[in-house]
């Protein structure tokens, strides 16, 4: 009969960073990018964030692999199912190291959160876990986790901004669930979110990233 084991390992793992970190920089974004996606490319989609004011991360998925077949193009995920718990785990893990390189101090700077897709649910576990007050949570075309609730949130003021955005075309998207997510949100977080609503399907809009 076969048994799961784990063991620590001491492992590379890469990140992307966006601008340069300055006296001058006021926002840390922590962005999280989708199933199938690399950091380096995801990025590219904020270019319309100021960058003298803004200070890029992007974390990304420990798992790669080829979109199509065996060669071709790569993406990255965040989880599966299998052993999900230690996947989380390992997330907390790796996103706590990627921001001890920098050792922010946060009276100074505001943090703000952005997720798309399979990433709004890995942002939003970390934020839960690593408990830093934030200015902005985005969500975008993704799903608040049904796991978290207000206990896991009690590091926050109040004030914050959340943000949730959909695509009126998105295949993902099903009645209701605008309404269910918003709940989940304001159910652990006492924060009655933004919606916003734009012309497409799951996808980033860059041009509306600049008003976020």
């Amino acid at each position: 009969m076969s048994q799961l084991n784990h063991l620590d390992v001491s492992l590379k793992a890469s990140f992307y960073t966006q601008n340069e970190l300055t006296d001058k920089t006021e926002n840390i974004w922590l962005l999280f990018h989708g199933y199938g996606q690399l950091s380096e490319y995801f990025l590219r989609k904020f270019h319309s964030l100021n960058p003298e004011l803004n200070f890029l991360i992007a974390p990304q998925g420990l798992s790669k692999f080829y979109l199509e077949g065996f060669t071709g193009r790569v993406g990255a995920s965040w989880m599966t199912k299998d052993d999900r718990l230690t996947e989380i785990e390992n997330q907390y893990r790796y996103i706590d190291s990627v921001l001890d390189q920098f050792k922010f101090d946060w009276s100074q700077v505001h943090l703000n959160y952005f997720g798309f897709s399979q990433g709004v649910a890995t942002m939003c576990r970390y934020a839960a876990h690593a408990k830093i007050p934030f200015r902005k949570m985005v969500l975008w075309a993704g799903t608040f986790p049904p796991d978290l609730s207000n206990k896991d949130f009690d590091f926050i003021k109040g004030n914050e901004r959340v943000s949730y955005y959909t695509g009126t075309d998105d295949p993902f998207f099903k009645p209701g669930m605008k309404e269910e997510q918003l709940e989940r949100v304001f159910q652990a977080m006492h924060i009655e979110a933004d919606v916003l609503s734009f012309d497409g399907k799951h996808e980033i809009i860059p041009d509306l990233i600049a008003h976020l």
